[in-house]
């Protein structure tokens, strides 16, 4: 009877740990493919949030720079039209004098005294020039609701239609502003202004027509 050579189940698993032991090292190789892949997504994220991050910083510094530039045009244009309160209560000061000469030079009686007066209103006018106050040119230019303020209007043809006629108030403009506008009256075709035609005219032509 012939002796049975039994296998080992010792000397059998070193054939089947030899099978697995390819499977096991190409999930070794997946692994670090797939962590590679992952740190590289994680990379261009983090990319994309300091792209974003520069540009909002770019944007927070350009708001800052156009804030400071605004706060800096405020100031000066505080500081320019700093006196246009004082200014304006003076106004009505000058519009005194001016009345006064106006109506010094329409009488004689006074006249020793206009050459003191206009002095003086003269003197008033260099001191505002000096700050920026200068009157608003208005008789003869055409009107200008910005500049000046109509009043009435006036039927003349020694200017022309929608041109100030007369000036009521003088106006001034502080620096690039109008600091109180003229009051004035406008001028207006006469409402007979349209010239009739000769006499005899009209009687001519029939005959013309007729001959």
């Amino acid at each position: 009877m012939e002796e049975s050579n039994p296998i080992s189940e010792t000397e059998k698993e070193p054939s089947q740990t030899s099978e697995t032991a390819p499977g096991s090292e190409a999930e070794e190789k997946v692994l670090p493919e797939r962590e590679i892949l992952s740190l590289k997504t994680e990379l261009e994220q983090k990319k994309d949030e300091l792209r974003a991050a520069q540009e909002k910083q770019l944007r927070i510094h350009a708001e800052l720079e156009n804030y400071k530039k605004r706060a800096a045009r405020d100031q000066m244009e505080h500081l320019r039209y700093a006196n246009e309160k004082l200014l304006r209560e003076i106004l009505p000061v000058l519009d005194n004098l001016d009345r006064a000469l106006t109506h010094m030079k329409e009488s004689q009686e006074l006249s020793p005294w206009i050459e003191g007066v206009e002095l003086t209103y003269r003197q008033c006018l260099d001191v505002l020039k000096k700050f920026g106050v200068t009157p608003i040119t208005s008789v003869g230019e055409r009107f200008d609701p910005g500049r000046h303020q109509a009043v009435t209007y006036l039927d003349t043809s020694e200017h022309p239609e929608n041109h100030v006629a007369v000036e009521l108030q003088k106006g001034y403009v502080y620096h690039d502003r109008v600091l109180r506008p003229s009051m004035v009256a406008v001028a207006r075709k006469p409402s007979g202004s349209t010239a009739p035609e000769t006499p005899g005219k009209q009687d001519e032509k029939p005959d013309q027509d007729n001959g």
